[in-house]
């Protein structure tokens, strides 16, 4: 599942976005969830992912989700 979703964003954004996105994911995980002591189902990785390519595009007018 989470393995697909990587795959299909790889295929739609360039090597640096992706790089940004997977960076301000494992960012947002580690600051909002790891120190609660919360685990992240892949559903919920792959939420946080697409809100962060959201935000990115936002950014710099990117691919849609």
């Amino acid at each position: 599942m989470v393995s697909e979703f990587l795959n299909e964003l790889k295929a739609k954004v360039s090597k640096e976005d992706y790089k940004t996105i997977f960076d301000m994911t494992i960012d947002d995980i580690k600051f909002n969830r790891s120190s609660f002591n919360k685990k992240t189902s892949p559903g919920e990785f792959i939420e946080i992912c697409k809100r962060c390519w959201d935000a990115l595009n936002r950014c710099n007018g990117g691919v849609e989700v």
